[in-house]
């Protein structure tokens, strides 16, 4: 889906502390710059992870179709994949807890 090491990241890593607020307004006109160019649709009633251990995505959204939640991951490898999505469920499992919604079994 998504490539890990994101564009000019890796080069500009160290510096991410004392150049933040320079980084964060990049970041800001890059995603303007690709609303501009591309066909997008705003995460809207969902939720985007942004994980740095192991790098990636993980959105969590509504099942449109079933009671439940869909749990999307990209780490850039298959193996980073699988560890944020089992983060994920874990992190929607312990949420259904606090909120004192049982998990139902799949039939």
């Amino acid at each position: 889906m998504l490539h890990a090491d994101v564009v000019d990241s890796k080069t500009k890593a160290g510096v991410w502390m004392g150049e933040q607020d320079a980084f964060k307004t990049n970041q800001a006109n890059i995603v303007e710059a690709l609303k501009d160019s591309t066909d997008w649709v705003p995460i809207e009633g969902a939720v985007m992870i942004v994980s740095t251990t192991p790098a990636g995505i993980t959105i969590v959204a509504p099942n449109p179709t079933l009671p439940g939640m869909i749990v999307l991951a990209d780490g850039g490898s298959p193996q980073a994949s699988e560890v944020l999505r089992a983060k994920g469920e874990e992190l929607v499992r312990k949420s259904m807890a606090g909120l004192g919604i049982a998990e139902v079994e799949a039939a």
